[in-house]
């Protein structure tokens, strides 16, 4: 029996914007290793008022359809400060869900690809979920575990399809694991003896001061990362956006300042992995799920460390080796019993010799991808 044909509708009625959001749990609904986020924050992902990323982006969303029924979903997205800084004439794919069927992943990139095309995008780099600062790239390995707190995750087969229509790996981004017993290189004793002679201390996040430390933070971050490929700073707004959402359960013990001379010179920052938390919620809040978190938080026994940067000029002194081993530290003293490192970029030289100095092994593979469009 000839099977219906894939329909591919762009997302405008309110009921469409619900069948966006809500399309990946019901896709994953039986997946052991997905955890479902909560569905008032995901819906509001798609609110300019509450996600100031949307403000300065280009974004359409599609919808696959099949019999009436939707199966796959997928954004087109333009990013011209990425595309002034890192690739003229790039765009992205975005929020790619799908079944394991090659017909329904073509016709979804298709329609991304048709809508980057008219915008003039000539380059294609996905997935990345609006903006590099959020998800970026698909899962191809590692997939005993489940992920971690803001990590990329999606089936087996999504590399399949995607390569299928036509894209290759761009670049590759890892993760490694720790546990209390990652032990630590020589060479961290002989760095952190060293930058204590150059003046250098670490200190953590003061709670009493939130405003003045999120600012210190920020500034930091876009500071460090300025070099890396594919960043793109973040705006005040987006920046408070993303603080906010933290907040409820970051841990000020996880948030690491290096300080020398009395001026900030690098930071660390690890995040709870609330995903042992919201495992079992399945995205909803109600009845209980409120009073699940709110009595869980610090019983989180993993954690994400997300972030470590240092200023340009400072990166020759060994900071990095001592924040990171300062964090190793930390998460000991909280009762961590599992940890991350990611995601690294696989040509960070740099950071992947600090990680070999104070981490695990690499435990899960995230790739992105790229085709190039025809004029």
């Amino acid at each position: 029996m000839e099977r219906e044909a894939i329909e591919i509708v762009a997302v405008v009625s309110r009921a469409e914007q619900r069948a966006f959001w809500t399309l990946p749990y019901a896709l994953y609904r039986g997946d052991q290793n997905w955890v479902a986020p909560l569905r008032p924050m995901e819906r509001q992902r798609w609110s300019p008022r509450h996600n100031a990323s949307l403000r300065t982006r280009r974004v359409r969303r599609f919808l696959a359809r099949r019999d009436g029924r939707v199966v796959g979903r997928i954004a087109s997205v333009v990013d011209p400060a990425f595309a002034a800084r890192w690739a003229a004439e790039a765009g992205f794919f975005g929020f790619f869900e799908c079944p394991d069927d090659a017909g329904v992943a073509r016709a979804l990139l298709g329609a991304a690809e048709a809508d980057l095309r008219a915008q003039g995008v000539r380059h294609v780099l996905g997935p990345v979920n609006l903006t590099t600062n959020d998800e970026v790239g698909l899962q191809v390995d590692g997939f005993d575990s489940r992920p971690m707190v803001l990590s990329p995750y999606n089936p087996p087969y999504y590399p399949r399809l995607v390569e299928a229509a036509g894209y290759a790996a761009r670049l590759d981004y890892y993760a490694y694991g720790w546990t209390p017993d990652t032990g630590l290189a020589p060479v961290v004793a002989r760095l952190r003896g060293i930058a204590a002679r150059d003046g250098v201390t670490v200190r953590p996040a003061n709670p009493r001061r939130w405003d003045a430390e999120t600012r210190l933070l920020f500034d930091l971050y876009n500071a460090s990362f300025a070099d890396l490929w594919g960043f793109v700073p973040l705006t005040w707004d987006e920046y408070q956006g993303r603080t906010g959402e933290f907040r409820p359960f970051y841990r000020p013990e996880l948030v690491l300042f290096a300080e020398r001379d009395g001026r900030a010179v690098g930071f660390g920052l690890s995040l709870p992995d609330i995903n042992e938390l919201l495992a079992p919620l399945g995205g909803r809040l109600w009845p209980f799920g409120w009073l699940h978190l709110a009595r869980g938080i610090r019983r989180i026994r993993s954690a994400r460390f997300i972030l470590l940067g240092v200023l340009p000029e400072h990166r020759a002194r060994g900071v990095a080796v001592v924040i990171a081993a300062e964090m190793a530290d930390a998460v000991r003293r909280l009762g961590i019993e599992q940890g991350e490192l990611s995601l690294v970029q696989a040509d960070n030289k740099k950071i992947q010799a600090v990680i070999a100095a104070c981490g695990g092994p690499r435990t899960k593979t995230y790739r992105l991808y790229e085709r190039r469009l025809a004029g």
